[in-house]
Parts: C-alpha cells; structure tokens; sequence
C-alpha cells in the first residue's frame, strides 16, 4: 500500500511539473522597411538576416526596374542594386519566429548622401 501512495504522489507531482510548462507559440511578423527617395543615383544593399528559429516566408524590395519578390529565401540574404533618384526605395517581409528574430535593412550612399532603413521582429523563450 506504502509503494501505491507514493507511486500516486510522484505521478501528481509529475502531471503538476508538467502543467505549468507552457510552449512557446510561433508568431507572424510582418516587417517593412520605410521608403526613402535617394538624392544621388547610388547602390543599395538590401539585407535580411535572421537568429534562432527565425523564418521569411516572402520578401520584397524596390529596383529601378519595379519591386522585386522572393519566396522563401535563403538567410542570411543580401543583395546590391543600382537605384535613380527617381526610385522609392523600400523593403518589406513576411516571416514566423518562435524563439529568435528577423531583421530586414537597406544601406545606400553616394556623394555624401545616404539612405537607411531597418525592421526587426523578435520572440524569446525561456
């Protein structure tokens, strides 16, 4: 009877240890880096990077010839495009994170003038 009633206290002690554990749950972000209109003809590195379990699912971003979207890139990703000062450069992404961050940026610079933008989205567990 003893090995019964200690066999039932460790089994509630078991299902109450397991009870307070809470998962942690995927989050949606949605990053956007602001527009900016470039005062000289410049390169642009467009970047995203990403730590943990941090996910993009779509992103998008401005070249002289239209706005370009990748599915499912690769990270950490970057890449360089010529851009006028007619273009409206901008970024944006589509990501999941659970337990880490993603981070979208540009970074342009021409005849001492620059442009900068950046997002990020980030969840921690314990």
């Amino acid at each position: 009877m003893k090995k019964i009633s200690v066999f039932i206290v460790f089994i509630a002690l078991a299902m109450i240890s397991l009870s307070g554990c809470k998962k942690a749950k995927e989050i949606t972000c949605v990053l956007y880096a602001a527009e900016n209109q470039p005062a000289a003809d410049m390169n642009v590195i467009y970047s995203a990077t990403q730590t943990g379990d941090g996910t993009i699912l779509a992103l998008s971003y401005v070249t002289i010839s239209g706005t370009v979207t990748i599915q499912n890139p690769t990270l950490p990703w970057t890449i360089t495009v010529s851009v006028l000062t007619s273009t409206k450069v901008s970024m944006a992404a589509t990501g999941n994170v659970k337990n880490g961050s993603l981070k979208i940026a540009y970074d342009g610079s021409s005849g001492g003038s620059t442009i900068h933008a950046s997002d990020n989205c980030e969840q921690q567990t314990n």
